[in-house]
């Protein structure tokens, strides 16, 4: 009861601060510096858009990250994240105002990874049990290094998912809701407040009132790592790796396919280009149908395969088949710009 009733006030206190904070985007941002501006290139929404969601969704996070810190017997985890999660949210609100180079952004986030694990021992991930091998793999002296560069790879990943609305923030909800079927219930009231934070600022996302900005793309994908690698070390009898892989495969594998023919034409993996799974959608349907299909390849067969591990590796093979046919499937037609695009 006690339980339920945490939930429901991290919910109410989410939703009302992530509002207040959706609603002032537009003086908040300008106060900030963090308006977007369109370009009519990569940049082709039709207004200057506040980059105020990452306030929006991160600080309603934090604040129950806080409370759990102060509220459980686990306050070196929830402060760890806490912590971790307001220096990306500030890391991002700088490469929003000042574009920082991307080689020493992932720098300070591989060294604030680093700096977790060593505060947290924990969050490492010491070993991986899949659903389709009989026997635990362990890491032993690689854990370190292994965990770093799977929080780094998915925050990399999920800041360049994020270009359309609605992408990144309709992927953190179904992650969510996929780490509350095996979170212990000390953690819930933070994906509570994740949750209805996303939800509230999604609306005005979808408007093109508010984008996410890097501030929401770095903590958010940040804060769900550290979740996600907590509950596997927790509940990894009944959550296989397998299957924590399979939730982010999608926005993960179109990373490293852009990075991979960046290179391959000679240009920095780290390069802006129109090459991502959403621009593909986008040049060949109305972005209302592209956003289904892109939430849908990526976070349905994630969610189905929580209800059945055993079923994870049928349902990845799936997903890739189908990206790689939205991938390879010629373009007939080139979509005008005009629609909200990050």
């Amino acid at each position: 009861m006690v339980g339920g009733a945490t939930g429901l006030i991290a919910v109410v206190l989410a939703a009302v601060i992530s509002a207040l904070f959706s609603v002032f985007a537009r003086p908040i941002g300008a106060r900030l510096g963090v308006m977007d501006a369109p370009d009519g290139m990569r940049k082709i929404h039709p207004v200057v858009t506040p980059l105020t969601g990452g306030l929006a969704v991160g600080l309603p996070t934090l604040l129950a990250l806080l409370h759990g810190a102060l509220a459980t017997s686990f306050l070196p985890l929830y402060l760890a994240m806490a912590a971790a999660g307001l220096a990306c949210l500030l890391l991002g609100l700088l490469d929003d105002r000042a574009h920082i180079r991307p080689t020493y952004r992932l720098l300070l986030s591989l060294l604030l990874a680093l700096a977790v694990l060593e505060v947290v021992p924990a969050l490492k991930v010491t070993f991986l049990h899949f659903s389709f091998l009989g026997q635990v793999l362990f890491l032993e002296e690689f854990a370190l290094v292994f965990t770093a560069i799977c929080i780094v790879g998915l925050q990399n990943a999920v800041n360049m998912a994020d270009g359309k609305n609605g992408i990144v923030m309709g992927l953190c909800l179904f992650w969510c809701l996929e780490l509350l079927l095996f979170a212990p219930d000390h953690v819930r009231p933070v994906l509570f407040a994740l949750g209805a934070a996303l939800v509230v600022a999604l609306a005005f996302n979808l408007r093109g009132r508010i984008f996410l900005g890097d501030s929401g793309s770095y903590s958010l994908s940040f804060i769900i790592a550290l979740l996600a690698i907590y509950v596997y070390d927790i509940a990894f009898t009944t959550l296989p790796a397998d299957l924590i892989v399979l939730w982010f495969l999608i926005p993960v594998v179109d990373c490293l396919r852009v990075m991979a023919s960046r290179v391959a034409r000679g240009q920095s993996p780290f390069a802006s280009d129109r090459g991502h799974l959403h621009h593909f959608l986008y040049r060949r349907l109305p972005w209302r149908w592209g956003l289904a299909v892109y939430l849908g390849l990526a976070g349905v067969p994630g969610l189905l395969a929580s209800f059945a591990p055993d079923t994870t590796l049928a349902w990845g093979i799936a997903a890739l088949c189908c990206y790689g046919v939205i991938i390879a499937w010629p373009e007939r037609r080139v979509r005008e710009a005009g629609d909200t695009v990050k």
